[in-house]
């Protein structure tokens, strides 16, 4: 095997193994009116949502269904005693909180996780005992900088409010709408959360960045091809 064709087998490897790597990493939840629309309101962060409804999708067409339940989270600021509203479904149920919910140090009863702050560790998802490998960028640094920017409300806190959705049977592609009973309020962030049979978290993201590697990952592979292909130019001048 001549050493181009070798050089060239390698960045294909390297290509791949970077392309194996962030296919499932990407592979997220998007809540919108439908999701995937809307012009964005904070840098390229933040759609919005309608005050009475919106579609949580699953990205990906091929992923496997959600494992009840999914998880369907408001961050309201400054307010520790929102009333949250009941939901209905375009298809399964939805109640704040319940008793079949993923372990988290908030009210199974209420859905209520108390006040993210400050002062709060990790993002959301950590704050209620959810991993946070799925999506990061739901933290209380983004969303009171969002809020300040788009609203003009200086959130010195945010009351956290979980739903839990069951029967919903969302799978790759599709999405569930939801309808609330009583209009939010501006100001109120909404994210999802959920799992499914390979134990993968898949979140809202706070930042829809889609199927990319991280901007680390690109500039050691970016090095790496630069590296080889001087190498290969080396060798051929003798």
């Amino acid at each position: 095997m001549s050493r181009k064709v070798w050089l060239i087998g390698l960045t294909l490897g390297l290509l791949l193994s970077v392309v194996g790597t962030t296919a499932w990493a990407g592979a997220v939840l998007h809540i919108g009116n439908p999701p995937n629309t809307g012009t964005y309101l904070f840098g390229e962060e933040v759609r919005p949502i309608s005050s009475t409804q919106l579609g949580i999708l699953e990205n990906g067409l091929g992923q496997p269904a959600l494992q009840d339940p999914l998880l369907l989270i408001l961050g309201v600021p400054n307010n520790a005693s929102f009333a949250a509203p009941s939901i209905t479904l375009s298809s399964g149920t939805g109640i704040i909180g319940g008793t079949n919910v993923f372990s988290g140090s908030w009210n199974t009863t209420t859905g209520y996780a108390g006040n993210f702050n400050a002062s709060s560790t990790g993002g959301v998802y950590q704050f209620i005992g959810l991993d946070p490998s799925g999506n990061e960028s739901n933290n209380f640094g983004n969303w009171h900088d969002a809020d300040l920017a788009v609203n003009g409300i200086n959130a010195s806190f945010f009351g956290i409010y979980v739903y839990s959705l069951t029967g919903t049977g969302i799978t790759g592609g599709s999405t569930v709408n939801v309808q609330f009973a009583s209009a939010l309020s501006d100001g109120i962030f909404a994210v999802a959360y959920g799992q499914d049979s390979r134990g993968g978290a898949f979140s809202t993201p706070f930042t829809e960045s889609g199927l990319v590697p991280e901007p680390s990952t690109l500039l050691l592979l970016g090095s790496g091809l630069i590296g080889l292909a001087g190498f290969g130019r080396k060798k051929d001048k003798k």
